[in-house]
């Protein structure tokens, strides 16, 4: 198969963000036209950099029946990416061979990386924190809206979609880099996730149903493992049976999601919160803590005192500032960097 580089964003919009949007991220969406790629997705890609812009890779072909089904579904929605796909920020120089691929929050309503969004315009301030410290950085643009456990704002009641688009598109992107390896410069063994709020969600979700893909396979991408080799979940959300609207809520509140396979072989993990987070409150990462740790995973919470919720890689006077720093110590420690 060949590569198809989509050109980078052809129109950007900003839009105000509903109360659904707010209640999983402050931090405002970016809306795109939709780029749909006409030719076989992933096998091979050309990650060179063009004027300062990464690479945009689509994670489907466009004739699949998981991106048609998507597009038809999605069709009517606000906000919504119908034409998944990944940029790919490659280091410039020192790479430790290592990639993360990065998901955006946004209550699994919209994308959380427009200009004020605390990861960068695309992803480019959390990206260029990875890239200087020598590691391919993949920002995966996953279908949205209503794609994964989301907040109805008009029954107030948690929805888990009949297909997790999000999941698929996390699944395949995985599968993607993994096969692209040697292209890429980047170990096989040595490709985890990160996510923030909702993508933090998506990244406990893509390190803990490895074992059973949510489509079918359609092309030999596919038959690569799609399992992380780590998990940074960031303030995640959606972890508790809270967000199976079961009551009573202090008996949910302690509960792990059902939506959440723990086994012994989920990937090292290591959880990052905020003790003051009015938005994904800490227990959630402590309820997952606990569980993994009853599996014998490898897992480490970081709780820091102050940060709240939505914080990103730049500096805002908070104790969350130090993460990045402990985040890159903790990679150090299981021998991806």
């Amino acid at each position: 198969m060949h590569p198809l580089r989509l050109p980078i964003l052809n129109a950007v919009f900003l839009l105000s963000i509903s109360s659904a949007v707010l209640a999983s991220s402050s931090e405002r969406p970016l809306v795109e036209s939709p780029a749909g790629a006409s030719q076989p997705a992933g096998a091979s890609a050309d990650t060179s950099p063009t004027a300062g812009y990464p690479q945009e890779v689509p994670l489907w072909p466009e004739d699949s029946r998981v991106i048609q089904s998507g597009i038809k579904a999605l069709a009517h929605e606000k906000w919504s990416i119908p034409h998944p796909s990944f940029l790919l920020y490659p280091p410039q120089v020192n790479s430790a061979r290592s990639a993360v691929l990065v998901f955006p929050g946004g209550g699994y309503k919209a994308l959380a990386i427009g200009p004020k969004s605390t990861l960068g315009l695309r992803g480019a301030d959390v990206c260029k924190w990875l890239t200087d410290s020598g590691i391919t950085c993949i920002l995966v643009k996953y279908r949205v809206p209503n794609t994964g456990c989301n907040w109805n704002d008009k029954t107030k009641r948690h929805e888990t979609p009949g297909i997790p688009m999000a999941l698929q598109d996390a699944q395949r992107a995985i599968s993607i880099v993994r096969y692209n390896a040697n292209k890429y410069g980047i170990d096989p063994h040595k490709i985890g996730v990160m996510g923030f709020s909702a993508g933090g969600n998506l990244a406990v979700l893509s390190s803990t149903a490895f074992k059973e893909r949510s489509y079918e396979p359609i092309d030999e991408i596919d038959h690569v493992s799609n399992r992380p080799d780590f998990a940074i979940p960031v303030y995640p959300g959606h972890l508790t049976m809270e967000h199976k609207n079961k009551t009573p809520k202090e008996i949910a509140a302690q509960e792990l999601n059902t939506d959440i396979s723990i086994s012994k072989e989920v990937p090292p993990t290591l959880l990052i919160h905020a003790k003051d987070d009015p938005v994904d409150p800490v227990y959630y990462s402590e309820v997952y803590e606990r569980e993994l740790k009853k599996a014998g995973v490898n897992v480490e919470l970081f709780i820091y005192e102050s940060g709240g919720h939505a914080f990103g890689v730049r500096k805002q006077g908070k104790d969350t500032d130090r993460w990045t720093v402990d985040a890159l110590r903790w990679l150090k420690k299981i021998k991806v960097l």
